[in-house]
């Protein structure tokens, strides 16, 4: 049988980090949770995520920093990274782009649509 997809959900707020991962679980994913950025990095590198849903805004480092740091790590170079931000500005999302982001959500999101690009990430119907 095969194994969940594990998804990684890093977000500094605790409201945001929760309903994440909730959609993440009816997903059908196992879910792990970090609330900054360096625990989220550690955790990626620790348990090789399928996915990374990622909030940029974070008080620690960036989640573009984050990003980059996973990057880094061969077992991670293609896991796919999708983004939440409260800011859509062009410059932000090219950022997001060039570090192979699967997707950039804008906070608040839709959790219908969160859930779509979850399946879409992972490949679980």
């Amino acid at each position: 049988m095969k194994s969940r997809p594990k998804v990684l959900v890093v977000d500094d707020e605790p409201d945001y980090l929760r309903i994440a991962a909730r959609i993440a679980a009816k997903a059908g994913c196992a879910v792990l949770t970090a609330p900054t950025a360096l625990e989220g990095v550690a955790l990626a590198c620790a348990e090789r995520p399928d996915m990374i849903l990622l909030d940029v805004g974070l008080p620690d480092i960036s989640g573009f920093e984050a990003a980059r740091r996973m990057r880094k790590d061969p077992a991670l170079a293609a896991v796919p990274i999708i983004f939440f931000t409260v800011r859509s500005e062009l410059d932000m999302v090219t950022e997001g782009l060039k570090l192979g982001a699967a997707g950039y959500v804008l906070k608040p999101f839709d959790p219908d649509e969160l859930l779509r690009r979850i399946k879409a990430a992972v490949s679980v119907p």
